[in-house]
């Protein structure tokens, strides 16, 4: 369900008593009116999320409704990709070993309950069992739940799922086994572990990220992670297509998705410019190689801004915004990019010399005015108070199944309009489905579920 917006100077820990009852959706929208913003909300006749024991779930809603998916993946990447499948529809079993858990349940902010708000988010739409993966009975359970579903999501290091008897020969054909791990699952490095820190670095994207006189810079999030969920996501839902265009029968398939493969994809020109120059793209601070002007500045009032001007109609706008028209690109010396790289250090001059003069209110005004594209860097606590956001609802919330606190959760992209994806509930409790589940899909009796507990099989 959407946030209600705090209104102007609420402090973000005044955020959440905000929030519209948890037994309803909102949808929110915001208007000005009489210098005022004022909520506009409506009733959904959409179940909420969460709240509620087994029986209460909500049915999935997106693209994927129908699929089923079996993820032991762990942490991030593993996490990441699940819960993409889940948010669009695919009824999800996330696997865990039992005690202990998924380690994402432990990682940063806490809720009341001691669980992480990380998992919280990265665990919605799913329903949590517990398995003892060292266990040969509770191999045996996971062999028989991957062979009733459509897709496998797994990130061990290579070979661990083999060594188990549980890697694509050991399952049925039609499986799309859907793997990640920090180098892939073939070459030299495909048995070392592969954090994101390392694999960022390895993709490339360490060294580009920075500025050439100073030490490489992580970013404050798990990137490569998420990117490489990202992008075994993708791979799961391609195969699934071919494997519907093929009607079926033995047509799954390995995804084999790498952290340091989704940095590396994300480098553009990088390799051609490389292989014809012989040259690396060098650290660039907080403009871009090859494109100018495109950086951030600093406004009268100390609010950074950044501000696209490339290519030549929109450099042309904003060169005369700022009071410059002979620096147009009538002037043979800023005609084109290329000669505006020649000359960057001047462009850049002015445009920090003109926004160091305005307040960042009238640098976007300006800018805006212009059809220039530029912004604000917003910190989170802006986002969740950003109508753009709200009104697409990008902030949503939700409660674990089982009850408890409601959680506020980014909602996952991309909206699709005509079969969109929904948070239905929160992050699960460790096992919290694991009866369920059994009995549902495998069709145990309680003597055979107690008997699977007591030899810890899960």
């Amino acid at each position: 369900m959407l946030l209600a917006r705090p209104l102007g100077g609420q402090p973000a820990a005044g955020l959440l008593r905000l929030l519209p009852p948890a037994h309803t959706l909102w949808a929110t929208r915001w208007t000005h009116a009489a210098g005022q913003l004022q909520q506009c909300a409506a009733h959904s006749s959409q179940p909420a999320a969460g709240g509620g024991g087994e029986a209460e779930l909500p049915p999935p809603t997106g693209p994927l409704v129908g699929f089923k998916v079996v993820d032991v993946g762990q942490v991030v990447a593993g996490n990441m990709c699940g819960a993409l499948l889940a948010y669009f529809g695919a009824s999800v079993i996330k696997v865990e070993p039992p005690g202990r858990g998924d380690a994402l349940r432990h990682l940063r902010m806490a809720d009341p309950t001691g669980t992480s708000l990380w998992w919280r988010s990265y665990g919605r739409n799913r329903r949590c069992i517990t398995i003892d993966l060292h266990n040969e009975e509770g191999r045996e359970v996971l062999r028989r739940l991957a062979n009733r579903a459509d897709v496998l999501v797994e990130n061990f290091r290579p070979g661990v799922m083999e060594k188990w008897q549980l890697g694509p020969k050991d399952l049925k054909p039609e499986l799309i086994y859907t793997r990640i791990s920090g180098y892939g699952q073939t070459g030299p490095k495909a048995q070392l572990p592969g954090y994101a820190s390392v694999c960022e670095a390895f993709g490339g994207f360490r060294y580009l990220n920075g500025f050439p006189d100073r030490p490489p810079v992580r970013p404050n999030i798990s990137l490569g992670d998420s990117l490489a969920g990202l992008h075994a996501a993708f791979g799961a839902v391609m195969a699934l297509l071919h494997r519907t265009r093929s009607g079926g029968g033995a047509a799954g398939q390995v995804v084999d998705a790498s952290i340091s493969e989704s940095l590396f994809n994300m480098l553009e020109g990088c390799v051609p410019e490389y292989a014809a120059s012989g040259k690396s793209r060098p650290p660039s601070g907080s403009t871009l190689t090859g494109v100018v002007p495109s950086g951030t500045w600093k406004c009268k009032d100390g609010v950074y801004v950044i501000i696209g001007g490339n290519g030549n109609s929109v450099y042309n706008r904003l060169i005369g915004a700022m009071g410059r028209p002979d620096m147009g690109i009538e002037n043979p010396r800023f005609a084109t990019d290329a000669l505006r790289c020649e000359n960057e250090r001047e462009i850049l001059d002015v445009i920090e010399d003109w926004v160091a003069r305005h307040t960042s209110e009238e640098v976007m005004a300006a800018m805006n005015a212009a059809r220039v594209p530029a912004g604000p860097i917003l910190s989170t606590a802006d986002i969740c108070q950003e109508p753009q956001y709200l009104e697409r609802g990008m902030i949503q919330r939700g409660a674990p199944p089982a009850g408890g606190s409601e959680v506020t959760l980014p909602a996952m992209v991309p909206v699709l309009h005509g079969t969109p994806g929904s948070t239905r509930w929160a992050g699960p409790e460790l096992g919290e489905h694991t009866e369920q589940v059994l009995k549902e899909e495998l069709g145990m009796d309680d003597a055979e579920i107690a008997r699977l507990r007591e030899c810890g099989a899960i």
